[in-house]
Parts: structure tokens; C-alpha cells; sequence
């Protein structure tokens, strides 16, 4: 994880994303440290040094690590040993339990479901439900292939095989019921938890939570989109190549090799929307770096290139297009997968867009010193097209209100176009276009794998998708 990535997270945990559900959250669990016999303070929603110190020490005395932080798994916690106690687990007569809920659908072992989302949780699409974790959590083994559809085209499926255990299964249609019942609330988490642990015992519901064992079996998960709304993608064999259908569904060169299909369309896409052909993605080469050499999903990252920042890979990608309004650029957003802080990233980066759409219209924060934090923040994690390229730096200001250059801390101001054009502007209603990109070899590890998925709109409508592999 990088400085500023870890600098976020440290932020974030300070000022959520919901400070209403935060100040519940940590009213409960002032309240039930409390019936412990901790002394956090006032049972008020409000952190201080006090509650703090009494978290710390729960923590501690339960084998956990004492960071002090009240989280949704921490209050499941410490009402499963309340429950305990008091020999019965919390629950809200309005939420089902994990035993009663079923209309959700959750994945049994040895057992493959495809397109299965819990409900937004409000960072994305929820996935793998019944996997032990998470979402789809790391544990799980990640396979991408393509089947044949049509008479051309083909689906990208990208499976996850997940461990699984009644205890999972039972939590998370317990978490998805809770949630469809009462949408954004901050209880069904923690009433969840506590009765995962009541049932099953500490130590195997917090494996659980990281992902790990005990295990009953394994499931697969299949997406062939990304949410529940989201359209389907089709792709197709590059140029010069041939569709092979069956087991694998791959594209075959001329020369018996396997290539990479490239994204065609969004066949539910109105005919009135913009739409591309011919995409191509890859290595750029030309005098100007501005076409792409040759087709090609993986990009050696050699540093051989100067971009803003040092030295860097260039790569991007080119099409033509019709039915465009010029008058509305080409919108595009990026996530990146391959690192442990690039998981951890996007979440931040998901949680600054939120907090930027919530808080770009409303008034509600104006005069509030930590609103507007709130809000400074998510317009600069929103600002950013992936979590690794966010800048963010810090300057004192002398005793007349300006900047002291010389004291400035944090990162360097990027001078140039982010390594993934936020937007593009259109030329005209129909015609190619090139869009360029680029890797810095200073955000690039030695030995890790990254992919790269960029999506683009246009006026709201997708447009394209495709994945580029950073190696």
C-alpha cells in the first residue's frame, strides 16, 4: 500500500462516509461496553479518548487487535459477548434471522450461480453471496474465459471459486434479507455478526470474516457484468483470427496461437446511442506514440517512455465511432485489481465518489468544519481516475494566507494529462479517435500482476469496456 493510500484510510476511518450511521454504530456500542462493565463514557454516538481507550481494551481482551476503532464487525462482536451473558443473542423483530431468511438466493456447495448481487451496500454491486468473506474475498480463485453467442460475438465470464460453510450461507442471507427490508441501515451488519457467533463460536465466524476456513465445500460465482443494472458486454475475435466455440471459446491467429478477444458492443444498447468499432488495444508506437502497434491486452511495463512524473509505459487504445453529440465528451473511469492495496484503494476511491455526489449538491454541510473535510476530500479522491494516481498534498500558509512552497509535504503535483484520460472530448458526430495512456514505472512493483478495467460513457449510456494487463 502507498503513503497516500495508507494516509487515506487513516482519514477515512476518521471522518465516515456516513457520519449518522457512524454515530449510531458507536452510540451501541458506547451502550453495550457499558452492560460489560467498560467505561467508554457517555453512551452519546460521540468518540472520545474514553471510548477509545475502552474499545482498546475489549479488543485486547478478546485476542484481537487493539486499534481503539468501533467497526460493524467489531459491535457484532462485542454483542455476541454480551449475548452470551445474557444467554440469547441480539436481534430486531423486524429483521429475519439467519436460519429464517430465503429470499435472497445464496450459493450452496459444490454448486456454480451466475449474475447472483446481494443489494448495494454502497460501494458497488454486492458478490459472492455465501462465500466466507467479504464480497468476493482473495481467497478466492479467479478464472476468465469466453463462451461463444451469436454468430460472431462472445461473453467474458470471470469465475470465482470461493470456499463456502452453512455458517456463511446462513450470515450473508441474513445481511441481504436485513438489507432489502431496511435499506442503508447501520443494524443488520452487527445483528448479523452477533448471530453468527452465537451460533457457530467466535473463533470460526472471525475466520469467516477474513475469508479463511473452516470450510463445507466450495461454490462458483459467474459474472458476465459487473451489477445487477449493468449491460452485458459482447466481444470479438481481433482481425486476422478465428473464433474457436466449445470449452474454451478463444480466439485463434492465423499462426495457431490463442489471442485476446477485444470488447464489440453492448448488444442491449439503443440504437440511438454512441456506439464503436473496430477497437483496438495496446502498445502505442508511431513518431507521436499515436496509434496502437498491434492488439494486445498485457503491457510489459519497461519504463522506456518519459510521461509527467518520470518514466513510464505508454499504452491506449484506438476506434472508430458514430452517433456521438459532440457537445458531451466521452466519460471514462478506471478500477485496478492485482494488489492488496489496490483492493483497499478502490474501496477508497469508490467511498470519495460517494461522498462527492452527496455532498455536491447539498447545503447540508456548508458551515461544518468537518463537512467540509468531508467534501474536500471526495473531490479529490473523485478527481482521479484510479486510486494509485490521487494526489493529495499539504502546505502551511505564512501569516498572510500564502502557501510555504518550501514546507510542502505529500505528494508531487502531476504536470500533464492523468495516466487514464478522465474525459475526451469528441470531434465530431462520427469519426476515429485515439486515446493515449500511460503507466509510471514509480507505481509499478517488480513480480505484480495488474489488471486494469476502464469503462466509458457517454451521456450516460456505456460505451466501451476493456482490461488492460500491467505487467
Amino acid at each position: 500500500m502507498n503513503r497516500i493510500t495508507a494516509a487515506l484510510l487513516l482519514v477515512l476511518a476518521f471522518f465516515p462516509i456516513d457520519a449518522t450511521h457512524a454515530d449510531e454504530l458507536t452510540q451501541i456500542v458506547q451502550q453495550d461496553l457499558i452492560s460489560l462493565g467498560y467505561d467508554p463514557g457517555a453512551a452519546n454516538g460521540v468518540v472520545t479518548t474514553k471510548t477509545i481507550i475502552a474499545v482498546a481494551q475489549f479488543q485486547a481482551q478478546h485476542n484481537l487487535e487493539p486499534s481503539g476503532e468501533i467497526t460493524p464487525q467489531l459491535a457484532g462482536v462485542i454483542q455476541a459477548t454480551l449475548a452470551k451473558q445474557a444467554g440469547t443473542a441480539k436481534a430486531s423483530p423486524s429483521s429475519p434471522t439467519a436460519r429464517e431468511a430465503d429470499a435472497v438466493a445464496i450459493a450452496q456447495p459444490d454448486t456454480t450461480v451466475r449474475n447472483i448481487f446481494g443489494p448495494d451496500v454502497g460501494l458497488g454491486a454486492n458478490q459472492c453471496r455465501g462465500a466466507c468473506g467479504g464480497g468476493c474475498p482473495k481467497s478466492c480463485a479467479i478464472e476468465v474465459s469466453f463462451e461463444c453467442m451469436g454468430s460472431s460475438q462472445l461473453r467474458r465470464v470471470e469465475a470465482f471459486t470461493c470456499g463456502t460453510h452453512q455458517g456463511c450461507r446462513e450470515h450473508d442471507a441474513c445481511l441481504d434479507n436485513c438489507l432489502l427490508n431496511n435499506p442503508g441501515s447501520s443494524e443488520c451488519q452487527p445483528q448479523c455478526d452477533a448471530t453468527a457467533m452465537e451460533i457457530y463460536g467466535f473463533e470460526s465466524s472471525t475466520s469467516w470474516l477474513l475469508g479463511r476456513g473452516p470450510y463445507d465445500g466450495e461454490a462458483t460465482f459467474e459474472y458476465t457484468r459487473h451489477g445487477p443494472t449493468e449491460m452485458e458486454p459482447a466481444y470479438r475475435c481481433p482481425e486476422g483470427s478465428k473464433r474457436q466455440c466449445g470449452d474454451s471459446g478463444n480466439c485463434i491467429a492465423a499462426n495457431g496461437n490463442r489471442v485476446d478477444p477485444v470488447f464489440d458492443s453492448y448488444p442491449a444498447a439503443g440504437s440511438g446511442a454512441m456506439q464503436i468499432m473496430a477497437l483496438r488495444t495496446g502498445p502505442v508506437c508511431g513518431g507521436k506514440g499515436d496509434r496502437v502497434c498491434e492488439q494486445s491486452a498485457n503491457i510489459q511495463l519497461s519504463g522506456a517512455d518519459t510521461c509527467p512524473g518520470g518514466r513510464c509505459t505508454r499504452f491506449g487504445m484506438e476506434f472508430d465511432y458514430r452517433n456521438a453529440d459532440p457537445s458531451a465528451p466521452l466519460e471514462c473511469a478506471t478500477s485496478t485489481r492485482g494488489d492488496e492495496g489496490d483492493f483497499i484503494g478502490d474501496l477508497i476511491k469508490l467511498g470519495g465518489d460517494a461522498i462527492s455526489t452527496r455532498s455536491g449538491g447539498s447545503d447540508a454541510q456548508e458551515g461544518s468544519g468537518m463537512g467540509e473535510l468531508l467534501g474536500m476530500f471526495g473531490k479529490v479522491i473523485a478527481s482521479a481516475d484510479s486510486p494509485e494516481d490521487i494526489q493529495i498534498s499539504m502546505t502551511p500558509l505564512d501569516e498572510n494566507g500564502n502557501p510555504i512552497e518550501s514546507q510542502r509535504v505529500g505528494s508531487d503535483p502531476l504536470d500533464g494529462p492523468p495516466p487514464i484520460p478522465r474525459t475526451i472530448d469528441l470531434p465530431a458526430v462520427s469519426g476515429h479517435l485515439f486515446v493515449p495512456m500511460y503507466q509510471l514505472a514509480s507505481s509499478s512493483k517488480p513480480g505484480v500482476v495488474k489488471e486494469r478495467r476502464i469503462t466509458c460513457s457517454h451521456k450516460g449510456n456505456p460505451v466501451l469496456e476493456t482490461i488492460f494487463v500491467l505487467q
